[in-house]
């Protein structure tokens, strides 16, 4: 079993977006998943509670307690992706212990990258006492053609030592939808939105972290 987190530690950065639709697209692939939501506020419950009935889509179940957390390591899955809250540092840190991937969620903004300072701090303290984990920023809502989506996506900015991904996921309307409509953005038309989440987890594949 794999044990794929979305992280970040400000809230708004789309973890919840990435995490459902990862999530489909493994479980789409014949993959056994189950989408663990971490959050107490319960964005991937809300999500999978607004399913059209008989939809194929991943099972979510809530864990959103540090001490919780054990049970994950029960679960009967190939892939398990945690879907985590934000300003929980206590839960941050429970969920890097277990994760063997970690994603730092972040759209093209100062503010994002800045908070995910916290994020990276816990990463880079489960690796200093030789833990593992393969830990990535996985840039999200890129608007195509701005300087400052540019800037982001060219990583100068990053000086945290921690890789980059180089597929991004678009600022696209078909992700706000598919997450309030409790669907993928596979069950929705826009071809642009898939291919994101194919190129992501085309890039983890090649990196051999799926």
């Amino acid at each position: 079993m794999k044990i794929i987190a979305l992280m970040n530690e400000k809230g708004g950065t789309g973890k919840s977006t990435a995490a459902s639709n990862l999530a489909t697209a493994l479980h789409r692939r014949g993959k056994r998943v189950v989408l663990v939501d971490a959050d107490p506020q319960g964005t991937a419950r809300d999500w999978r509670a607004a399913s059209p009935e008989g939809i194929d889509l991943p099972d979510v179940i809530a864990l959103d307690r540090p001490q919780m957390l054990g049970a994950i390591h029960a679960l009967s899955a190939d892939y398990v992706i945690v879907d985590t809250p934000a300003k929980a540092e206590s839960m941050a840190a429970a969920v890097v212990r277990v994760a063997h991937v970690a994603l730092v969620v972040i759209q093209p903004s100062g503010a994002d990258i800045w908070a995910s300072a916290a994020t990276v701090k816990l990463i880079r303290s489960k690796l200093d006492v030789g833990g593992q984990v393969d830990a990535a920023f996985l840039v999200n809502r890129v608007k195509a053609g701005t300087k400052l989506a540019g800037l982001v996506k060219g990583g100068e900015w990053n000086e945290y030592g921690l890789d980059q991904l180089t597929s991004t996921l678009g600022d696209r309307t078909a992700y706000a939808q598919a997450l309030t409509d409790g669907v993928s953005v596979y069950d929705l038309p826009n071809l642009d939105a898939r291919a994101d989440v194919d190129a992501v987890l085309a890039e983890l594949e090649a990196a051999r972290w799926l």
